[in-house]
């Protein structure tokens, strides 16, 4: 296929704005939902603050506010704001007031954007003359603002009375909420006037949401203005991507957008070169973008037949960083090119938790899970006084920090991959760098694939949450209640289902400066534990602790497998709805094992019909795949109504085309051999000739004079089974004519 006729997707220059393309955020965007829902009936609404670090995603997630916000039919008023808008208190105003009235005026207000009034409220604004007759006049700040302009007199001070008032009426003329949307908030921190008012004129007005984004400085200055009224603000966190299936919907989604097959352009089955891609970005939506655009560009020039991540992809990745900086200012990164790559390991290590870690804490993790195998204390002291005196890392009240800012990290990931060394720049606590050193010390153990790590919090009770999560008589909403790691007990018991009890490790360390806890089990209730040479393997580690002035424990457990009947109605019941979507996620993933890599469809049909019975939002995808695994099972009831909610669900008619054609064969399986042929020449309809590679298929064959159905497993061609499936089909028909006439 010519990728050139193709646009390149992967938009890394630019904010998503299309609700179909943006990935992940579940959480951040149901309390987004909840609190403009709350706005169309509170007299105050409650206000947000969207914040998080530079490139993280936090002008996309305004975008997918301003859309939601639209389809509650509330008026909304988007202000991109920038270093100029603050010059003068006049114009700040002026620029939020405009933005309002054409905004209102859009919606109907005082005749609309035809009307005389909006005609003369121009004039003013654009002219600086004050219309003799004042009648179409029905707001002062115009007049104001219009008045002192045209003297020159820019630093002219609004009234306060006159500006609430004006806002008010407008606000009365649309009859509805009205959500100010603020881009780049951070705009603001430098003016506390500015704040101040924003807060006396919306603030203490009914029906005005705020939503701004900023970086997380911006809160203190908010918390110093605001105050008593931060309570009115509602702070989302945006961060990186946590889960590479958010990184892989990054990959797949725009390629489907533009009516690609993702699966012919990328391996998305291993899985090895999507946790390439989101290690390498960290997770960071716009390295994930920026990194897969230069992979397309590639196909594109026919550089490279797939979308594989090496090392041209790195340097193009490189040079495009290169083109938004001036390289040359930076003496870091000059710096840090003269580095050795034992150097270069030690700084990834010393900055692993970039400002949140002393030098002793960094050295008391890495000896005790490497002993000195890469680095002595000494050697390692000397490499991190090398980097304080050249200014590579600073201490800060005993911290080790970084001293470049967030584009010295990102060209310094990148350029260190470039010459085939690892560098990242974490903001990872002491915690996160002890369970990220004990993951990979267990996958380096005999039989670490097959234990389950379970982190827990030190300050929870682990045998007070299990008996809440099995005490049928409390009312008591555990899932709201409980620590995340919760749902963590509710997975293992649903895989132990069958079982009487699960065997537990129970392991604990204590420093001087950090505790941690975790329990170890089965992957698989066909495991066991053996207690003796699991503390064989932990000697070393535990020996390694007691020398650092710490203790470690290792003690075995077992817990009672709660009934499937008890969980399933908590999880069902909880007013935690991220809880009950991570659980159905849970049930798919485990359906999709299950069905395609473990081929148990028993097991397979359990997990799905858990998944269709906790949840009604599911994506299409989904309702499509439960289909077929009820199909399967013989449940052709639930089936039907699965595939036809997939249907309608899909946006696109290509995207139909699976649905249709599992609903063709499902009609074909009761005995409707023309309903089935209407369905299967609807998804060949849907195709328009376009290759579809699926994970199993069902087709129709001939017996005897019987119609049957095979499943075929081998990466099946959807446009091919159909084709062919239609043949058997019509074929079928034909006979079935001719007997009915003999």
């Amino acid at each position: 296929m010519d990728y050139s006729k193709f646009h390149n997707p992967y938009d890394f220059a630019n904010p998503i704005a299309d609700a179909d393309l943006f990935i992940g955020r579940k959480q951040e965007m149901e309390d987004i939902k909840y609190y403009l829902d709350h706005a169309q009936t509170a007299p105050k609404p409650i206000n947000i603050a969207i914040l998080g670090p530079r490139a993280s995603g936090k002008t996309s997630v305004l975008n997918m506010t301003e859309f939601e916000a639209n389809k509650r039919s509330f008026c909304t008023v988007r202000i991109d704001l920038d270093e100029g808008d603050i010059k003068t208190h006049l114009g700040f105003f002026y620029k939020l007031f405009d933005s309002i009235f054409s905004k209102a005026c859009e919606c109907g207000a005082f005749g609309g954007k035809d009307s005389k009034t909006y005609d003369v409220y121009l004039d003013m604004v654009n002219t600086y003359r004050i219309p003799e007759e004042k009648l179409f006049c029905p707001v002062l700040f115009p007049i104001q603002y219009a008045k002192a302009l045209s003297v020159g007199n820019v630093d002219a001070q609004v009234s306060d009375f006159n500006y609430r008032n004006d806002i008010n009426k407008i606000r009365e003329q649309i009859n509805r909420p009205i959500v100010i949307l603020f881009d780049e908030g951070n705009v603001l921190a430098n003016s506390r006037i500015l704040l101040e008012k924003i807060r006396n004129y919306f603030m203490n007005s009914t029906g005005f949401m705020i939503v701004l984004t900023g970086t997380p400085d911006l809160f203190p200055v908010m918390d110093v203005v605001f105050s008593p009224i931060i309570r009115q603000f509602k702070k989302i966190i945006i961060g990186d991507f946590k889960d590479t299936k958010e990184t892989k919907e990054c990959i797949k989604k725009p390629l489907e957008k533009i009516g690609l097959d993702p699966d012919a352009l990328f391996d998305f089955q291993s899985l090895r070169d999507i946790e390439e891609i989101h290690d390498l970005s960290g997770g960071r939506p716009y390295e994930i973008q920026l990194i897969c655009h230069k992979l397309f560009q590639r196909v594109q020039l026919q550089k490279a037949k797939k979308m594989r991540l090496d090392w041209a992809v790195l340097e193009d990745v490189r040079k495009e960083l290169e083109t938004s900086q001036d390289i040359s200012s930076r003496p870091i990164l000059s710096k840090i090119k003269s580095l050795q790559k034992k150097q270069v390991a030690a700084l990834r290590l010393l900055c692993a938790c970039d400002g949140r870690a002393s030098f002793e804490q960094i050295w008391q993790i890495e000896y005790i899970f490497r002993d000195e195998l890469s680095w002595s204390k000494e050697s390692l002291k000397k490499a991190f006084e090398y980097f304080v005196e050249n200014k590579i890392v600073l201490e800060d009240q005993g911290l080790i920090k970084f001293a470049g800012d967030d584009f010295d990290k990102i060209y310094t990931k990148y350029y260190a991959r470039e010459q085939g060394l690892s560098l990242a720049i974490g903001n990872l606590t002491i915690e996160a760098l002890w369970n990220s050193r004990m993951g990979a010390y267990f996958k380096g153990l005999k039989d670490g694939k097959n234990i389950v790590r379970l982190q827990l919090d030190n300050e929870i009770d682990f045998d007070q949450a299990v008996r809440g999560l099995a005490d049928e008589e409390k009312a008591q909403d555990i899932f709201a209640t409980a620590p995340p790691w919760i749902l963590d007990i509710y997975f293992v018991m649903i895989k132990y289902r069958n079982e009487k009890e699960i065997p537990f490790i129970a392991m604990d360390v204590s420093l001087p400066w950090f505790k941690a806890c975790s329990w170890f089990y089965p992957k698989s209730p066909k495991g066991n534990f053996e207690i003796n040479e699991l503390e064989r393997n932990f000697k070393d580690l535990k020996d390694r602790v007691n020398k650092s002035s710490g203790k470690f424990t290792v003690d075995v457990r077992t817990i009672a497998v709660i009934s499937t009947d008890i969980l399933f109605r908590k999880i069902k019941t909880t007013e935690n709805s991220l809880a009950r979507r991570i659980a159905v996620d849970f049930h798919l993933f485990q359906m999709f094992e299950e069905y395609l890599n473990r081929k148990d469809s028993e097991e397979a049909f359990f997990y799905a019909k858990l998944a269709s019975e906790l949840c009604d939002d599911i994506s299409p995808g989904d309702c499509n795949n439960m289909g077929y695994v009820f199909m399967n099972k013989g449940e052709l009831t639930g089936a039907r109504e699965l595939f036809e909610k997939s249907i309608s669900k899909y946006a696109e008619e290509q995207e139909k085309a699976l649905p249709y054609y599992n609903l063709g064969i499902l009609e074909g399986k009761l005995g409707n051999p023309k309903q089935s042929l209407e369905k299967i020449t609807l998804s060949l309809r849907a195709l328009n000739n376009k290759n579809y590679e699926c994970g199993c298929l069902f087709i129709p064959k001939i017996k005897g004079k019987k119609l049957i159905f095979e499943e075929v497993r081998e990466k099946p061609n959807l446009l091919e089974i159909a084709n062919e499936a239609k043949r058997v089909i019509e074929i079928n028909l034909d006979e079935t004519k001719e007997m009915k006439q003999t």
